[in-house]
């Protein structure tokens, strides 16, 4: 048998060495394909909590807008600044819906609409997002001895998606419109 020398083709090194190659593009593409997911999550979640926010927020304006509740509800729980403040204080879970006053973020909302714990439509709080509301009077500095009207609203919204805790920071300010609640 004669052995033949000019033969051409890969040598298993060769191959070995272009799978190595493949190999580590692969690896990029999956790492790439993580990162957009996390990303994806981030950014949905990221708009979750605005929309919670901004639900927020407008449910402090109805609580100003309502007889039942009024301006003297505009404020944090056990508050110095506003006595008679609904909002609760600190980070809280969000609850599926507002307690018996209808508004959400009052420290009704574990209870549901009747008033009694667990009534609410699924009893658990929105997994994965917590809410603290900070309402504090802005003083009038050309009135300094008035009834302060107006008050600053931070509403801060936190999720975690990859381990990692992102806040959605919110605020605003509302007034006291209503001149027969100007005095008070």
């Amino acid at each position: 048998m004669m052995n033949n020398r000019n033969e051409s083709g890969y040598s298993m090194v060769d191959v070995m060495i272009a799978i190595a190659i493949l190999l580590v593009g692969v690896l990029a593409l999956v790492g790439a394909t993580a990162r957009a997911i996390v990303q994806t999550t981030q950014s949905q979640d990221a708009l979750i909590a605005k929309q919670y926010a901004s639900s927020t927020i407008e449910a402090i304006f109805s609580a100003r807008d309502l007889d039942t509740l009024g301006w003297d509800a505009v404020g944090n729980v056990g508050s110095a600044e506003v006595p008679g403040g609904v909002f609760v204080t600190g980070e809280q879970g969000i609850w599926p819906t507002a307690g018996a006053d209808g508004i959400v973020g009052t420290d009704d909302d574990s209870a549901g609409p009747n008033g009694s714990p667990g009534d609410s439509d699924d009893g658990t709080p929105a997994e994965g997002f917590r809410r603290e509301i900070t309402i504090a009077n802005v003083p009038d500095p050309l009135r300094p001895n008035a009834t302060p009207s107006l008050r600053r609203i931070d509403v801060t919204i936190s999720y975690t998606v990859g381990g990692k805790r992102y806040r959605e920071t919110f605020t605003t300010y509302v007034a006291n419109y209503r001149t027969d609640d100007e005095d008070e």
